[in-house]
């Protein structure tokens, strides 16, 4: 905003000069010509005061000028002081709570993901290792299931023996 003011207030003293330049010619061109000057004057004042009072006009003109000027190099030093006050606001605050977050730490999930590449070689044993041992932990339940089938089988028979013994006694 300030940036566009400052152009605008620019341009208008850059026309008013050129408008200060451009009148000063053609006075300049209007003596050597002998033309008459456009400022009302009474034929009582010599050359020299005619000179003179236009030189005070453009004198005062070019005062305006530079006193715009100066103004607005004035107005464009106080945005600049409030802007550098505000910035120093807001750092001061981010400090403040770059503070208060370092002696209160949020507590932060942590997620943990894994891939298994399987053409890595780590990886391919591994797997190679697990399969083993699921295969051998099959075989020996297999086994297992065997024997304790054999000795259900045993106990059985063991049962049928001896009810038979004691019924043979029975009947003896």
């Amino acid at each position: 905003m300030a940036d566009n003011n400052t152009f605008v207030l620019f341009e208008e003293i850059k026309n008013k000069l050129e408008t200060i330049y451009r009148e000063l010619k053609e006075l300049k061109e209007k003596e050597n010509g002998s033309v008459s000057l456009p400022v009302q004057s009474t034929p009582a004042q010599s050359d020299e005061q005619k000179e003179q009072e236009l030189l005070n006009q453009y004198e005062q003109r070019t005062k305006d000028v530079i006193n715009k000027y100066i103004g607005v190099q004035v107005r464009i030093k106080d945005e600049e002081a409030k802007s550098i006050d505000k910035l120093v606001a807001n750092v001061l605050t981010m400090l403040h709570e770059w503070q208060e977050k370092k002696e209160h730490p949020i507590p932060q999930e942590h997620i943990h993901r894994h891939s298994f590449d399987l053409k890595s070689s780590k990886v391919f044993t591994a797997m190679v290792a697990v399969s083993i041992l699921c295969l051998v932990s099959l075989v020996g339940n297999y086994f297992l299931w065997q024997s304790k089938q054999q000795y259900k089988d045993d106990a059985l028979k063991f049962r049928i023996i001896r009810v038979w013994r004691g019924f043979i006694a029975m009947l003896q």
